[in-house]
C-alpha cells in the first residue's frame, strides 16, 4: 500500500501522519457470544500478508494494541479457498476498494446477523427492572433517544474513516486506528484502554449474573463467593487460548443457549401477569438509571468499523445499520415493557430471577451457560492488550508461556473479586453504562468528527449537534457515574418479594 499523503486536502494539519497498513487480528466483542462472527462474515478475498511499518516506536507499540480490536484473523501462511499468496499484494492497489481498502464479501444478511449479535446481550435482561424504575413509556423514550444517538455517533466513525481514506490515510481498520489518526498514538491508547475496560466490565457483569441466578436456583444454599470462585478454574483454562477459532464451538453453544433462554423469558412473561400493581408510565426519578442501562445494552461501537469493512456493499451499510438497530430497539422496548408489566413492582434485575415454576431453573441455567461460555471471548482481546502493555517480549509466547498464563489467571481472579465485591447486577450495569460506554459511544465519535472535518467542513446543524452531544455526554456521564458509585457504596437494598415463587431471593 502506498505511503500516506501528508498534504491531503480536507484534513486538518493537526492530524498525525498515519502509519502504513498492517495485518489484522480478531476482536469479537459483545454482551453475547462472538466466535460466531468468524463463521458468518467472509473476509476480504485478498491476502492478509502485508508489511508492518510504523513512524516511531510508540506507534509500533500501539499498533500491537489496536490489532486486537479488529475482526479478521491474522495467520501467517494462511491459505484457503478464496485466498492466494501469488500476486496478492501489488503497489498499484488493484482490486482494492474505493479508498484503498479491499472490499469485503459479507452479504447484507450476514452483516445484519452480526450487528444483531453485537448488540443483543446480557444488558437486555436488565431492561425490565430499569423500566420499573422509570415507567414503561419514559423508559421507551430513553431507549429510543439512546438508540438514535448511538446510530448517529457510530455512523460518524464511518464518515470520519471515509474522509481520511479519501485523503490518503490508510490502514484504519478499527476504532483504535481512527483514534491514532485523529489524536496521535495517545488517542489510540485512550480508545483501546477504554475498550479494554468496557470488555472487562462486561465479563465482570457476567459473573455477577451467574452468581445471582445460581444462588436463586439453589435457594441461597450456595454462597456468592463459592459460586463465583468455582467458575474461576475452568475460565482460567479457557482464557489461555490464543486462537479465536478454537473458541468458536463454545461460542456456538453460547449463542444457542442464549437464544433459548431469552425466548423462554419472553414467553413466560405472559404467564405471570397476576399482580395488581400500578404500572407506571413516567417516573423521572429513574431517568438516569434507565438511560445508563440503555447505553450499556446498546454498546457495540467497537465493532462498527470492522463490520462496515466486511460489507460487499459498503455504501449500503448506513441504511442497513439503521434498519437493524431499529429492529433491535423495538425488541428491547418490547422485552423491557413485557417484563415490567408481567411482574410489576416485584421486577428484579436480571429479570431471570423473577421466573417461577419448573421451567425457571432450566431457563436460568441456559442463560448462565451462555454467559459463562461468552466470558473467555470477552476477555480474549483484554488479555492480549494488557500483555502487550505489561509484559516484555521475553516474557511472552513463544519465548515464555508461564508469565503469560499466570497473568491471564490473575485477570480472571481480578474480575471474580470485583464481581464478588459488587453483587448487584443492575447497579453495575449503571456504572459501566454511565462511564465508559458514554465516552466510547457518544463523546469520542463527535469529538473525532469535529477534529477530522473542522468547523469549516461541517454544516451548522452538524456542529451544533456534535457539541450538544458532547456536552450532554460529559454532564450525564459525570452525574450518572457519581450516582452509580454512591449507590454501590450504600447498603444492598432488599430485593422485592416474588410471591408464590419457590425461589428465595
Amino acid at each position: 500500500m502506498t505511503d500516506n499523503n501528508e498534504n491531503a486536502d480536507g484534513v486538518g494539519s493537526s492530524l498525525v501522519r498515519p502509519a502504513d497498513s498492517r495485518e489484522m487480528t480478531t476482536l469479537l466483542k459483545d454482551d453475547t457470544a462472538r466466535g460466531f462472527v468468524d463463521m458468518l462474515v467472509p473476509t476480504s478475498p485478498h491476502t492478509r500478508r502485508g508489511l508492518v511499518a510504523s513512524d516511531d516506536d510508540l506507534i509500533a507499540e500501539t499498533h500491537k494494541i489496536s490489532d486486537h480490536f479488529e475482526m479478521e484473523d491474522e495467520d501467517d501462511g494462511y491459505s484457503d479457498e478464496g485466498y492466494s499468496d501469488e500476486g496478492s499484494e501489488d503497489s498499484s492497489g488493484l482490486g482494492a476498494g474505493a479508498h484503498g481498502m479491499a472490499h469485503g464479501t459479507a452479504t447484507p444478511a450476514q452483516v445484519a446477523v452480526n450487528i444483531f449479535i453485537s448488540f443483543v446481550g446480557a444488558g437486555l435482561l436488565g431492561l425490565p427492572y430499569a423500566f420499573s424504575r422509570s415507567g414503561w413509556f419514559l423508559g421507551t423514550l430513553c431507549l429510543t433517544a439512546v438508540s438514535s444517538g448511538n446510530v448517529y455517533a457510530m455512523l460518524l466513525l464511518v464518515k470520519c474513516r471515509k474522509n481520511l481514506e479519501a485523503n490518503g490515510y490508510m490502514g484504519i481498520k478499527g476504532y483504535g486506528d481512527l483514534g491514532r489518526e485523529v489524536m496521535g498514538p495517545r488517542g489510540e491508547v485512550l480508545v483501546n484502554v477504554c475498550l479494554v475496560v468496557s470488555q472487562a466490565g462486561f465479563a465482570t457483569a457476567y459473573l455477577i449474573f451467574i452468581a445471582a441466578n445460581i444462588g436463586s436456583i439453589t435457594n441461597g444454599n450456595a454462597g456468592r463467593a463459592l459460586i463465583i470462585y468455582v467458575c474461576v478454574p475452568i475460565l482460567s483454562l479457557l482464557v489461555q487460548f490464543r486462537d479465536m477459532k478454537k473458541l468458536s464451538p463454545f461460542s456456538l453453544v453460547a449463542d444457542v443457549a442464549n437464544l433459548m433462554g431469552l425466548s423462554c423469558v419472553i414467553f413466560q412473561d405472559f404467564e405471570y401477569y397476576t399482580h395488581s400493581d400500578t404500572i407506571k408510565t413516567v417516573d423521572f426519578a429513574g431517568i438516569i438509571y434507565v438511560t445508563s442501562v440503555c447505553i450499556y445494552s446498546l454498546e457495540g461501537v467497537g465493532l462498527i468499523l470492522p463490520l462496515e469493512s466486511s460489507c460487499a456493499n459498503r455504501e449500503g451499510f448506513p441504511k442497513l445499520l439503521k434498519q437493524v438497530i431499529l429492529g433491535i430497539t423495538l425488541l428491547m422496548a418490547f422485552f423491557g415493557t413485557c417484563g415490567y408489566v408481567a411482574f410489576g413492582d416485584a421486577t428484579i434485575s436480571p429479570i431471570s430471577l423473577n421466573l417461577k415454576g419448573e421451567s425457571a431453573a432450566f431457563v436460568q441455567l441456559a442463560l448462565c451457560l451462555a454467559i459463562y461460555l461468552t466470558y473467555p471471548i470477552m476477555m480474549f482481546p483484554v488479555s492480549d492488550v494488557l500483555e502487550n502493555l505489561f509484559l516484555s517480549d521475553s516474557n511472552k509466547p513463544p519465548r515464555s508461556y508461564c508469565p503469560s498464563r499466570t497473568f491471564r489467571i490473575c485477570m480472571v481472579l481480578m474480575t471474580a473479586t470485583i464481581a464478588y465485591t459488587i453483587p448487584n447486577f443492575g447497579k453495575f450495569l449503571e456504572l459501566v453504562g454511565a462511564s465508559i460506554c458514554t465516552l466510547l459511544g457518544f463523546i469520542l465519535p463527535c469529538a473525532f468528527h469535529i477534529k477530522v472535518f473542522g468547523r469549516s467542513g461541517l454544516k451548522l446543524w452538524e456542529l451544533v449537534l456534535d457539541v450538544c452531544i458532547i456536552i450532554l455526554g460529559v454532564f450525564f456521564g459525570t452525574l450518572g457515574t457519581i450516582e452509580a458509585i454512591m449507590k454501590l457504596m450504600e447498603d444492598e437494598e432488599e430485593l422485592p418479594d416474588v410471591t408464590d415463587s419457590p425461589l428465595e431471593l
